[in-house]
């Protein structure tokens, strides 16, 4: 319904500006007119123009809602670096109890690259070990776990590889559980954000990826995200760096209770993708309450000219264009069957946008005799 209404509106201004008339007006002839003032138009313009990134691949997503708000080759399987130690944390998620020790093995401590610091015959949690991977991109800590889950590098590497079919990852091979370059590893944008997805189901794992900072088996970790303090509601999640790879970012952002995620491969200037990205969501689109309006809406009169007073039950935020929201109106429906006196739903508040139903819930008498 929001990819017609937006279709429709963007031909009648063009439309309209060129014809040199007022504010344009939209109508479905069922409905008044739906009218679209300067500030609908300028946002309804910006979000006809996504930010340029330096991405090969790129995808920007409302987690609660599901929606995608920019994609760029989204699909296109791509050296992921080290957001492939998204799956390996996944794994040890669901396999591992995080209070495990684990002796480091010299396959694990001479594992070249990005690393935790960790050295041969040396012991740690899973946990600890959980920071080295996600915070300063241990590849040393990415085969520790690795053996400590699969009992050798193969076999968890097959255990990645069996998890991303399960899940339909289907631009998504791993070679090893660091993402070090190797022919034939892929990912795409929408595999890393699907994998990222089920990580966020751990709280721990939420945790982790929004630290800046920790000390783990005795060794200072620095998150490599540099997101984190830097931008607003930045929670996260995995950067990624290697030669055929360029810089890689699965970023989060969280503001008013709402997630945000946007994931770039193969860019020149992670960051600046991502806040560019970040910035574009802010700006043109917000979740919206849909809670009763306290206003007369709220009021009901009963028989003898007693007010009621009415609420809204099981009110979801709904998620719109930046545009929308103020062209959205609440409609209050009672039935007339139910008396106000009742302990059931006595109607509905539907949220309606050009004569569509966007949202509603049930309304209730909260005051009554």
């Amino acid at each position: 319904m929001h990819h017609r209404l937006l279709l429709a509106c963007w031909i009648l201004i063009v439309g309209l500006a060129s014809a040199g008339f007022g504010p344009p007006v939209m109508t479905d002839g069922r409905y008044p007119p739906l009218r679209l003032g300067p500030d609908e138009i300028a946002r309804l313009t910006a979000m006809q123009q996504p930010p340029e990134l330096t991405a090969k691949s790129a995808l920007l997503v409302d987690q609660d809602s599901g929606q995608t708000l920019l994609a760029l080759h989204p699909d296109a399987p791509l050296p992921p670096a080290s957001t492939a130690k998204l799956m390996t944390a996944l794994l040890v998620l669901q396999q591992a109890d995080l209070d495990d020790v684990v002796t480091i093995s010299e396959a694990a401590a001479a594992t070249p690259g990005s690393r935790m610091g960790l050295m041969a015959g040396q012991t740690l949690t899973v946990r600890e070990l959980m920071y080295g991977l996600l915070l300063p991109s241990g590849n040393d800590a990415a085969v520790a776990l690795a053996e400590h889950v699969g009992g050798s590098e193969a076999d968890f590497v097959d255990q990645m590889n069996r998890q991303a079919a399960a899940m339909g990852l289907n631009a998504t091979y791993f070679t090893g559980p660091h993402g070090m370059d190797a022919e034939g590893q892929t990912s795409s944008a929408a595999d890393l954000l699907t994998i990222a997805r089920a990580a966020l189901e751990y709280p721990v794992f939420a945790h982790m990826v929004a630290t800046q900072s920790v000390e783990a088996g005795g060794l200072a970790l620095s998150n490599t995200n540099e997101l984190l303090g830097a931008y607003p509601g930045a929670d996260g999640i995995k950067t990624g760096t290697t030669d055929a790879g360029g810089e890689c970012l699965v970023a989060s952002a969280t503001r008013q209770g709402h997630r945000l995620l946007a994931v770039v491969l193969g860019s020149q200037d992670r960051y600046a993708d991502a806040r560019a990205m970040l910035d574009f969501a802010a700006s043109g689109w917000h979740w919206s309450a849909t809670s009763l309006p306290d206003n007369g809406l709220a009021w009901e009169a009963g028989t003898g000219g007693q007010a009621y007073r009415l609420q809204t039950l099981k009110a979801d935020d709904i998620f719109l264009p930046a545009w929308q929201g103020s062209l959205v109106q609440p409609v209050r429906r009672l039935d007339a069957s139910v008396p106000l006196t009742s302990t059931l739903p006595v109607g509905e508040l539907q949220w309606v946008l050009a004569g569509e139903t966007v949202a509603s819930a049930p309304l209730t008498v909260l005051h009554g005799p």
